[in-house]
């Protein structure tokens, strides 16, 4: 496995683990927002939520998708580890679309309103948006899982096919595993 392909591991685990903390973050808080006056939930929706967008969310949420694409590109040989990444892929890919067609439609209608506004559909509006979001990250959490299993599969397939692995000798030294000269010449030196 390439250096480039472990830190495209790395940056998709590290981007995909932010942006399903974000979404987890909407799914703990969704009980009591369900509750609030529609007055004090448009406030803090409208002011509580400002880097989960552009340019901080965004930027981590895009990245993801295209951290994990590119990993599901390099592993494309490997078909168990693509099956996976491509599937974890997928389901980004599915995550961005329930935004778009559920979550933002809400932010916008949200950020039209003048201070102390409420629309009359703000019933069905909080519910979609609220739900979107636990949508989101059931969907995330299944991306997660799925590309960590992928990248323990990688692990242990380039872990069996390394021709590197070593054996420690007596005095420090690391033998090859699979050189039968220096292993015999090795034990009868000790």
């Amino acid at each position: 496995m390439t250096r480039t392909t472990r830190v495209t591991q790395v940056l998709s685990l590290l981007l995909v683990t932010l942006t399903m903390g974000q979404l987890y973050a909407h799914v703990l808080e969704l009980g009591p927002k369900m509750h609030y006056p529609p007055e004090l939930y448009l406030r803090l929706n409208t002011s509580l939520y400002a880097w989960y967008g552009p340019p901080l969310g965004a930027a981590i949420n895009t990245g993801a998708v295209i951290a994990t694409g590119a990993l599901a590109w390099m592993v494309h040989r490997q078909r168990s580890a693509l099956l996976l990444t491509g599937t974890a892929f997928a389901l980004q890919v599915a995550e961005l679309a329930n935004y778009f067609a559920r979550v933002e439609p809400v932010n916008a209608r949200f950020r039209a309103l003048s201070p102390g506004q409420v629309p009359s559909d703000f019933i069905a509006l909080r519910a979609q948006w609220e739900y979107g979001h636990a949508l989101g990250f059931a969907l995330y959490a299944v991306a997660f899982l799925l590309l960590v299993l992928s990248l323990v599969r990688l692990a242990a397939q380039s872990r069996a096919t390394e021709p590197s692995a070593r054996l420690p000798s007596r005095s420090g030294c690391r033998l090859r595993q699979k050189d039968p000269g220096l292993q015999q010449s090795a034990s009868r030196t000790r």
